[in-house]
């Protein structure tokens, strides 16, 4: 099994807390906005990747979310914050700055071995 960072840095945190997210599925209720539409924002760019339409992607992920009650900025909505993800788009297509190169080597997979009571080895 390969570990993230994120999950090695939760699990010396708090065990338990690892065990409820990681082993148990539990997720914690989001109520700030900008928190959930990050992430639907980094689903539409995956879908700029793709070469599929990432504004239509955006709207769709951040659309499930219209009614939630979130928590908003001062003077932010949520048509607000999806013009502005919208213009993040194009802008981020118009400049054109990612530039992804090919790696000369496959790199190795960090992998950390847990004992079967749960501890690191």
């Amino acid at each position: 099994m390969v570990y993230s960072y994120t999950q090695i840095s939760q699990y010396l945190r708090c065990p338990r807390s690892y065990r409820y997210r990681y082993l148990d599925g539990w997720r914690e209720k989001e109520t700030r906005a900008a928190m959930v539409f990050g992430r639907c924002f980094e689903n539409a760019l995956g879908a700029f990747f793709r070469q599929e339409d990432s504004a239509a992607a955006l709207f769709k992920e951040w659309g499930a979310f219209r009614d939630a009650p979130f928590e908003y900025k001062k003077g932010d909505s949520w048509d607000r914050v999806v013009h502005q993800g919208v213009h993040l788009l194009e802008t981020f297509a118009r400049d054109d700055r990612v530039r992804i190169h090919s790696p000369r080597k496959k790199p190795r997979p960090v992998v950390i071995q847990m004992s079967p009571k749960g501890c690191f080895r």
